[in-house]
């Protein structure tokens, strides 16, 4: 029953159950029969970023919408480490980026960040999450992260939860082995990936982030990275250090 065109991946913002019958919304029938042209009688790949994935059949098509009706369950929700990305957004493609390939890698929750040097402070997380509903249909992932509404440095030091490690990726420690600097987080798997705007983090929001107690200062490396590029960078760093404990 799993053919070519059931490789389509659709997400569906409802909580999904086998043999439950979904109507489709207008972008959702105009990407089903128009993009992927399908017809009524085949098949597709449904999430809901909360349950798993499931096999569903088309069994409505019309103009402007259609239906689809949940067959089977084909793979069971596969949570995510327990990882936070925190991110000062950047330009428009460049914060894009950031949160696409945050999802495919698989963190669990996203937070952006307003600090002093911050370009973009015109933050429209429900647009973030329309990014991230379409790379995990195209990544082949189950778990939709959680999106915040953006929160001043200030306020997420003072309120950050004891029992996670806040990782900070200083440029201060620039030159140093990354996965040197990444191994004193084995077994920490509770944490927060900091990362900072372009420019960096101005000196006294450095000594803030370094004294608060749960902190830990790591290096990415030889060179000073771009944001968007530390970010994917520290999440696959603290993966291959973290995922065999």
């Amino acid at each position: 029953m799993i053919d070519r065109l059931s490789k389509v991946r659709l997400f569906v913002d409802k909580k999904i159950t086998v043999d439950l019958d979904i109507s489709l919304t207008i972008g959702q029938a105009k990407y089903l029969f128009k993009v992927m042209r399908l017809k009524v009688g085949q098949f597709l790949l449904v999430i809901d970023g909360k349950t798993g994935e499931y096999l569903a059949e088309i069994i409505e098509k019309k103009d402007k919408t259609g239906k689809i009706r949940i067959c089977s369950k084909t793979k069971s929700l596969i949570f995510p480490p327990d990882l936070w990305l925190l991110f000062s957004p950047l330009k428009k493609t460049k914060t894009d980026f950031i949160i696409e390939k945050a999802t495919e890698l698989g963190v669990k929750r996203v937070l952006p960040i307003i600090t002093s040097r911050t370009i973009s402070k015109r933050i429209r997380t429900n647009r973030f999450r329309t990014i991230m509903v379409e790379s995990l249909e195209q990544c082949g992932g189950t778990y939709l992260p959680k999106i915040d509404e953006p929160i001043n440095l200030r306020d997420l030091i003072s309120t950050w939860p004891q029992e996670r490690h806040l990782i900070f990726c200083d440029e201060n420690l620039v030159g140093e082995s990354a996965l040197g600097s990444f191994d004193q987080l084995k077994g920490k798997k509770c944490a927060g990936i900091l990362i900072g705007p372009e420019g960096g983090f101005s000196k006294d929001e450095g000594l803030l982030i370094r004294g608060n107690k749960l902190t830990t200062s790591v290096t990415l490396g030889p060179r000073i990275l771009r944001a968007e590029t530390a970010a994917i960078s520290a999440i696959s760093i603290w993966k291959s250090v973290n995922e065999q404990y």
